[in-house]
């Protein structure tokens, strides 16, 4: 994977300044550092930061088809190219390089706008068709590789990271405070939007058709689709095919030229992947963790437990108070988000010791949680019945608006924390809220929900507000390419994912027991210590930590507050009281770290000169 950036004429003739692509490919050097090339035609500028894992010496982009009529950028890896090159020679292609990605501009040859769809793998893809002038941006499935744009000066301006884009003259630099809102009613930011006004994120499975004579298509190509009438072929039927599935899905991601890693967190998911490839693939691979918490929390036992079964070569980070701290503001920098919790420093730390190993990617366990049924979430709504008398009807009006049924809520009671909202953000723009509520309409497409059981209903709410923009973006994509590494998902991968969506869920949630079927599957082959051990949520040092260190609080003081004018100096200041108590604690992931959001957007303005 690497970082991309370009520059696309709409309606004007005025020369792309190759300059200007130099500097867009600077600001993201850290995702590709092996290298870095451009083409600067008459209508697209494309730029490439190479971050090398196949035909090292030969695989630079942009890559091109036979005649260069087709050229493109890709950030990411092809996963099933192997299968799709042998059948691209049959029909006539020719290639140039060994790199996975190449396989794409012939596959648009062959399909035209419908290849993503044959594509198993993480992508963002710029693809440039001379003929028709025509601009294809892609994003993969899941959403994995992240892709930003804008319009401004009749162009459009894409990149892998906003900060790219922003090195564009006169590019606005304006909090979007939609992100903000949704950071304080969902787990994050959510696709489009972004924290940067006018800036869009690419959805996942979503591509753009740009052309300058019609308007920009934006098409859905691909979606989690599960059905509300389900098949039971039996719990040996769904084991014996997960196992299959998941080691294929590993041993494609072990690909590579370069040594390739993977984490050990101490939890069942990262366990999965360890232990399977320490059963069936393991060949002096590298394993990584990071350990936090203390007590209950401390996970380095399980992590040993995993580490002495697969026997790989291990590192591990310790992660306490001062380090959150001290790195919250390059985890802010590279996220390019305000965050609520501060496990981020964490995922960043860990792709720093990577770093120091002779590794360049890694496998995570991420994705499984969203698709087995893992997060209490799913746990809270065998009680359904029983939380229906405790529900306004306000809050079955926002619920119906927003996840198409009254009686369904997704962590919070929206319109009970509006009432902390209104008190967290300032009297210039407590009025506004209602032009940039988070809720004012559903950040998901709530048809894809009708008849769907809570389970399913969870399940894709989840991928699209958990997932592809907060825990395999700012938390993800941008904390390992801070440190020139690149993520690798098994989980995700698109034949497994096919699979799992038809398992029935009584196989997923048995009674309280979450992601029973892969437990079933890592029988004998995980340790039976990670398989029946408790789920806890991952928990990392919260404000009321940090408040009670004066050198810290630079962020929250009032001037800032003021320059800034987002929250309410008063209330904030009545928060840190609250926090600094001795007896102060947040309840994990079960509440919202108001602070943390405050402390962080007023970071990420500093950071990056914006206004309101």
């Amino acid at each position: 994977m690497c970082g991309i950036s370009g520059i696309y004429n709409l309606n004007t003739r005025k020369p792309i300044d190759g300059n200007i692509v130099d500097r867009m490919l600077e600001a993201i050097k850290h995702r590709g550092p092996d290298g870095a090339d451009k083409i600067v035609l008459d209508q697209v500028a494309l730029g490439f930061n190479r971050l090398s894992f196949l035909d090292l010496t030969g695989g630079m982009q942009p890559l091109f088809n036979e005649d260069k009529t087709v050229s493109m950028i890709c950030n990411g890896e092809i996963f099933n190219y192997k299968e799709l090159k042998e059948d691209l020679i049959k029909k006539g292609h020719s290639f140039r390089t060994g790199v996975d990605v190449e396989v794409i501009v012939h596959m648009y040859e062959e399909y035209g706008t419908d290849f993503p769809k044959y594509l198993n793998g993480q992508f963002a893809i710029a693809l440039y068709d001379d003929k028709d002038k025509q601009l294809i941006l892609v994003r993969d499935q899941i959403g994995i590789c992240p892709l930003f744009y804008t319009i401004a000066d009749d162009r459009v301006i894409f990149a892998s990271e906003i900060k790219a884009i922003l090195e564009y003259p006169g590019i606005e630099r304006k909090l979007n405070l939609k992100a903000v809102d949704q950071l304080m009613n969902y787990p994050g930011v959510v696709s489009p939007t972004t924290f940067f006004k006018n800036i869009n994120a690419l959805r996942a499975g979503h591509m753009l058709i740009i052309h300058p004579e019609s308007d920009i298509k934006d098409i859905e190509y691909w979606d989690l689709i599960y059905n509300p009438e389900e098949e039971d072929k039996g719990e040996e039927y769904y084991v014996e095919n997960l196992r299959e599935l998941i080691k294929k899905a590993i041993s494609r991601r072990l690909i590579a030229d370069v040594p390739i890693g993977f984490y050990i967190s101490g939890g069942l998911d990262s366990s999965v992947v360890a232990c399977y490839i320490g059963k069936f693939l393991l060949n002096s691979y590298y394993s990584f963790s990071a350990e936090i918490g203390e007590g209950d929390l401390d996970e380095s036992r399980f992590q040993k437990i995993v580490k002495d079964c697969v026997q790989s070569t291990h590192y591990s980070t310790k992660v306490a108070e001062k380090e959150i701290w001290e790195n919250l503001g390059n985890v802010i920098y590279h996220a390019e988000s305000a965050v609520k919790e501060s496990y981020d420093v964490a995922a960043y730390m860990l792709s720093g010791l990577v770093s120091s190993s002779p590794a360049k990617a890694v496998l995570t366990g991420q994705g499984s949680d969203e698709f087995f049924c893992g997060y209490v979430g799913y746990m809270v709504d065998l009680f359904r019945n029983m939380q229906k008398n405790q529900m306004s009807i306000e809050e079955q009006e926002v619920n119906e608006r927003l996840w198409g049924d009254p009686f369904f809520r997704f962590e919070r009671n929206h319109p009970e924390i509006r009432k902390i909202h209104e008190k967290v953000y300032s009297s210039d723009i407590r009025g506004d809220i209602e032009n940039f509520s988070a809720w004012a309409e559903s950040p998901v497409d709530v048809s894809k929900l009708k008849g769907l059981s809570s389970q399913k209903r969870r399940s894709y709410i989840d991928y699209k507000l958990r997932l592809s923009d907060h825990l395999l973006g700012e938390h993800g994509d941008r904390m390992f390419f801070s440190h020139s590494v690149e993520g690798r998902h098994p989980f995700l991968d698109a034949e497994l994912l096919d699979f799992v969506v038809t398992i029935p869920d009584k196989y997923k949630l048995k009674g309280v027991n979450e992601k029973y079927i892969l437990k079933k599957a890592g029988e004998g082959i995980v340790p039976d210590e990670i398989l029946k051990r408790k789920k806890f949520p991952f928990q990392a040092p919260g404000m009321s930590a940090m408040i009670k260190k004066p050198s810290s609080v630079d962020f929250l003081g009032d001037d800032l507050l003021r320059k800034y004018g987002v929250f309410d100096v008063d209330y904030v200041n009545e928060m840190k009281k609250v926090y600094a108590a001795d007896d102060f604690k947040l309840m994990g992931a079960y509440e919202i770290d108001y602070l943390l959001i405050v402390m962080t957007v007023t970071m990420l303005c500093e950071q990056y000169k914006l206004t309101v």
